[in-house]
């Protein structure tokens, strides 16, 4: 066999192998998160009445209570899917008692509906509340249009965002954010479809993905020992 052959063999084996090991790490990282999640989960709940509004993004996994109203402009963040169907995360500023801040609830998932320009129909209670949920991060990657409106108006109070965007909404819903958002409890009312996924739970499609790679940098190596032998074998004929 040609050692250019097998120089070739040798650095996708490696390729192969390396694109495995990623994976490994991937699932490894997957796994720390999901576990932080839970420790979270397990720890007191954070009174969002108590604490500052510079403890918010570290505080994303914790479970959180608070007593307010909700406040202004409902938000629909574009994009977001559903068991195959396109629709909104519906946000709601929530006014914390006896504080200036106020922080976005993810309500929920609604449908956008056939005709994109009609608002759906959503009711805010106003009284006052006790809100129950879990820290959370904003999802992240959506669309920052430049040059264009980043807010749209789909009817009274109601706005269509394609990202959130702390600072932006702050200045439009004329309220202070906290640097994190509230996914409602299932089990609470005035909300919508809620299946919020765990970080980390994905960890096995990278356990299986490494699985892939790992495999087949071992057909290179067995593919590349049978044509050596073979090779071998038909250059020892006399």
């Amino acid at each position: 066999m040609r050692i250019g052959l097998l120089a070739l063999a040798l650095c996708t084996t490696v390729f192969f192998a390396a694109l495995g090991m990623w994976q490994l790490d991937r699932a490894e990282q997957k796994r720390v998160l999901f576990a932080e999640f839970e420790g979270r989960g397990r720890a007191p709940e954070v009174d969002l009445n108590q604490r500052g509004a510079a403890d918010g993004a570290a505080l994303s996994g914790y479970r959180a209570l608070a007593t307010g109203r909700y406040r202004g402009a409902t938000i629909l963040l574009d994009n977001q899917v559903h068991r195959g169907r396109v629709g909104y995360l519906v946000y709601t500023a929530f006014e914390l008692r006896n504080r200036k801040e106020s922080v976005l609830v993810n309500r929920g998932w609604v449908s956008a509906g056939a005709d994109r320009r009609r608002a759906p129909d959503l009711a805010t209670p106003t009284v006052d509340q006790r809100l129950e949920g879990r820290l959370s991060r904003p999802p992240q990657g959506g669309l920052r249009l430049e040059g264009r409106k980043l807010i749209e108006v789909l009817a009274d109070g109601i706005l269509r965002v394609q990202t959130i965007d702390f600072a932006v909404l702050s200045a439009t819903l004329d309220v202070e954010l906290l640097p994190v958002t509230v996914l409602l409890d299932a089990e609470a009312p005035h909300g919508y479809v809620r299946a919020w996924t765990p970080p980390g739970t994905d960890e096995t499609r990278h356990l299986g993905y490494a699985f892939q790679w790992f495999a087949l940098a071992v057909t290179v190596v067995v593919v590349t020992v049978v044509v050596s032998l073979r090779s071998g074998k038909g250059g020892s004929r006399p």
